[in-house]
């Protein structure tokens, strides 16, 4: 996975006209490496200046506190003024962030930027940006019919067909949100209810979350909203099996980060079957006889 993933950032780097202009080469590349720099005295600097240049390297380790599944480091430096830095660290920045990347058999991730640090080096003769992006995956959440979260997504592609739906949807290599509006359906949790069950339906109530990943803010408010008035309209959505799932409550939250909350939150109820009668036998019976 870690292979793949890191193959997506570094043809997401390599591939950006914008960003080759600004960098040295190497090998005629794009001066873009993974973990380390080639030393000082390959042939593939072609005797020219080695920077600016960038290099990468992911963590995949789980990080509870920001909820991410690991970190992408990269550094950039350079050898000239401030502002070329920060001129390439908006365009990486850009490159990267919120872009949905998606290795082959596996969940997408994007990632999110955590932080930037500035460092000196060689006596200030290069400056560089630390910058680090928290890695964020969207695995599937389809669970079993009837399914809350895929009547919840149906729902949303039924409303906006244009745009892409985690689970519903197949997607390639690369989705870039600011083209496409992107939705992703969390399930928070189900709770099933032990006290109020009929003889042949056990109801449940789920909580699930929607991300509506989109760098357009004016688009993700207009969005939201228009699902959560048209879902209070129908007050159900109709489930996969065709049995029905009641809103009992749709919250919109706008100030959610849209990378890791999501900002709509639906509360349903719906029922599963219970089947058929039980069948129970008996056993350790002992039958005597008096004359």
């Amino acid at each position: 996975m870690i292979v793949e993933l890191k193959g997506l950032i570094h043809e997401r780097l390599w591939s950006s006209a914008s960003l080759a202009e600004k960098l040295a080469g190497y090998a005629g590349r794009p001066a873009v490496f993974d973990i380390e720099f080639p030393s000082d005295q390959q042939a593939g600097w072609n005797g020219k200046d080695q920077y600016p240049r960038v290099c990468y390297r992911c963590d995949m380790q789980v990080n509870q506190e920001r909820s991410s599944a690991g970190i992408l480091h990269v550094s950039v430096y350079t050898n000239k003024d401030q502002s070329a830095l920060d001129s390439l660290e908006t365009l990486i920045r850009g490159l990267l962030e919120g872009v949905l990347m998606k290795p082959s058999g596996q969940a997408p991730f994007c990632v999110a930027w955590a932080k930037t640090d500035m460092y000196a080096a060689q006596e200030q003769a290069v400056i560089f940006k630390a910058i680090d992006f928290d890695i964020l995956e969207y695995p599937s959440q389809e669970t079993t019919d009837p399914d809350p979260v895929m009547a919840v997504g149906t729902f949303i592609k039924d409303m906006y067909p244009d745009a892409v739906v985690l689970g519903i949807d197949r997607i390639g290599d690369y989705v870039n949100p600011a083209d496409t509006p992107v939705f992703y359906c969390r399930l928070d949790n189900i709770q099933g209810t032990t006290g109020h069950c009929m003889n042949t339906i056990s109801w449940f109530n789920a909580r699930v979350a929607v991300h509506l990943i989109c760098p357009d803010a004016a688009a993700r408010l207009e969005m939201v909203a228009a699902i959560s008035q048209q879902m209070a309209r129908y007050t159900e959505i109709i489930m996969l099996d065709q049995s029905p799932m009641g809103l009992k409550g749709i919250e919109v939250n706008n100030k959610a980060d849209y990378l890791r909350e999501g900002q709509l939150v639906i509360t349903g109820k719906y029922g599963c079957l219970r089947g058929g009668e039980k069948k129970r036998n008996i056993s350790s019976v002992g039958i005597s006889y008096i004359d």
